[in-house]
């Protein structure tokens, strides 16, 4: 039968203690304890720093030093190694002194025999693990097994407190996983967990000892890798020569987590952002350094995303920007901040509005009026976007009813509006679509849904599941952007549309540019073969919109019609015809040129 074995350190001055403890020790027949022994104070702080031991016994008298002293020098140090004190006298006032200071246990070398010793380690140790189960549950993550934010909080205190004493620097990463709620939302949560799991283990892996200046053991604070919550990890480079090191650790963890976890039989691929904070240069306490680190994340991620960016002080201002812009908008629908504004859209064999497209703005009530290109990016960013899309899509649809059932528009007009990528594979997406059709009376017919051509292609096989479904609706479907994007004539034919929107980027030097007029012309020759109808973005010229005619284009939309306007401006364009052509020749556009019955 194999004994647990026991390696206990004795620091003692005296000799012939050392011995009786030995024999004291060996005369337990259930255990197997190995003893080592250290004379002195300073040869005991170098051992205690480099070995690993289950308990300590410290004689409470060494010499110029005391055994308290080292007990001491031991918590300060994070050793958390039980410390059983030893005396030659009995004395109550030493004994309390002892225990209050963090003695595990207080045994007086004239009353002391083996069954006493063995019964005090015994129970210094099991009161040890005790007390580790509670700590661990209080300091470390139970999903990865990482210290938590409290523990690391703790740490870099500590790191901070040795690089003021010793003029050093250290680094703090901030990592972010990029789109994590994507495997959450495709997968179920199990994946998710894991993939943490896994991720821990990477980074961790990460980690050298070169990354850090070595030093002598006891008095080092070491690397630290966190998990704050949620897909949040931090890293705590505790001394570092330069910032370059911090930038290789930064990019040895983005390049070590985007290679593929295989997750329940699955290829799961996932990339991260970092920001990273210097101490003493980005701040000189934990607080500073930690939000300072997550600053520079957030501009990691406006970068594009899996990257790792450094702390700048001007970077403090946009982030303040960034929150105070956040909780204004989570607040303008609630009130009544949001507005919209309509483009019309007009058949070029009839001169007649036959769409209106539906734009978004923000009436801010200190900051004036923002366009969707100042606040949509950030919508999309903080999930916001699905309110503010299903508030567009409510407003529009009911707008549009109001005015076929006023007279006020032909009973076919449609209403255009644009579907962002996160709506666009939000799961309730068809629910709110039946829903708002079936709220606001509007024949489905009378709604158009716009999707981008990069949107369309991120995921080709779903898109087309999505878009069958709102096709079944009677929604009409167009693509918007065409021709940015990478989709193949292919590709177009596979999904169920009904209408395509040539980019601006094209019609604008049409007449000018051989190149963008073949393009133009090819672009509509494919759709029509595919019987999609086609409308021309950005028309601004008389000349742009004759040469549109002469190519067979279907619709237009532009500055020459129109741009977005408020709601009561843009009923002026309904049940007439508008020659677009006398207008350019008057020198004025759609709104102010001649409309006819």
């Amino acid at each position: 039968m194999n004994k647990d074995k026991i390696k206990i350190f004795l620091v003692d001055d005296d000799e012939d203690d050392y011995i009786v403890t030995k024999e004291l020790l060996a005369e337990v027949e259930e255990r197997e304890y190995e003893l080592e022994w250290a004379s002195s104070y300073e040869d005991a702080l170098e051992l205690i720093g480099s070995k690993q031991y289950d308990v300590f016994l410290f004689d409470y008298n060494l010499g110029a030093h005391s055994g308290l002293d080292l007990l001491k020098e031991v918590i300060n140090h994070d050793c958390t190694t039980p410390v059983i004190m030893l005396t030659g006298q009995g004395n109550n006032e030493t004994d309390i002194e002892a225990m209050n200071a963090g003695a595990a246990d207080y045994l007086s070398k004239s009353e002391i025999n083996s069954y006493l010793l063995d019964r005090s380690v015994r129970y210094a140790i099991k009161n040890k693990k005790a007390e580790d189960r509670i700590l661990h549950m209080a300091y470390y993550d139970s999903l990865t097994n990482l210290p938590n934010r409290t523990l690391f909080n703790d740490r870099l205190k500590q790191a901070l407190a040795h690089g003021e004493r010793n003029s050093s620097n250290l680094a703090v990463l901030f990592l972010d996983l990029d789109n994590f709620k994507r495997i959450n939302d495709t997968f179920e949560h199990r994946a998710g967990d894991l993939l943490l799991q896994g991720i821990s283990d990477r980074i961790i892996k990460c980690l050298r000892t070169s990354d850090t200046v070595s030093r002598p053991v006891l008095n080092s604070v070491s690397n630290t890798v966190a998990r704050l919550g949620g897909d949040e990890f931090t890293i705590l480079l505790s001394e570092i020569e330069s910032a370059e090191s911090a930038a290789k650790v930064a990019q040895r963890v983005l390049t070590s987590i985007t290679h593929p976890f295989l997750i329940e039989g699955h290829e799961v691929y996932i990339s991260g952002s970092i920001g990273i904070a210097i101490y003493p240069l980005d701040g000189e306490d934990a607080d500073h350094l930690l939000r300072n680190a997550d600053t520079a994340m957030y501009h990691a991620k406006e970068q594009g995303k899996n990257n790792f960016q450094f702390y700048k002080q001007s970077m403090n201002a946009s982030a303040f920007e960034r929150l105070m812009m956040e909780n204004s908008l989570r607040k303008a629908i609630e009130h009544q901040e949001l507005l919209l504004y309509y483009q019309p859209r007009m058949e070029l064999s009839t001169n007649r509005v036959v769409a209106t497209e539906a734009l978004i703005r923000w009436q801010h009530p200190e900051l004036g009026l923002f366009p969707p290109g100042k606040f949509i990016p950030l919508a999309e960013d903080t999930g916001l976007i699905i309110p503010i899309g299903e508030w567009v899509l409510n407003t529009a649809c009911k707008q549009n009813w109001t005015w076929q059932q006023g007279g006020k528009s032909d009973t076919h007009m449609a209403v255009s509006l644009n579907i962002s990528g996160e709506q666009f594979k939000h799961s309730s997406l068809i629910q709110v679509v039946e829903k708002v059709l079936d709220d606001s009376g509007l024949p489905p017919a009378s709604l158009e849904l716009e999707i981008t051509e990069t949107v369309i292609m991120k995921d080709a096989e779903s898109t087309i599941k999505m878009l069958e479904k709102l096709k079944s609706m009677g929604v009409q479907l167009s693509m918007d952007d065409f021709g940015t994007g990478y989709s193949s004539f292919n590709y177009l034919k596979k999904f169920p549309l009904d209408i395509v929107k040539i980019d601006r980027s094209f019609v604008q030097d049409i007449t000018k540019n051989k190149e963008d007029a073949t393009i133009v012309k090819a672009m509509i020759a494919m759709a029509h073969s595919l019987n999609l109808r086609v409308v021309a973005e950005g028309v601004e010229t008389g000349e742009q919109l004759q040469f549109l005619r002469e190519i067979g284009c279907d619709e237009m939309q532009g500055y020459l019609l129109s741009p977005p306007v408020p709601v009561d401006e843009v009923t002026n364009f309904f049940l007439f015809e508008i020659d677009l052509e006398e207008a350019v020749h008057s020198g004025s556009n759609g709104r102010n040129g001649t409309q006819k019955k």
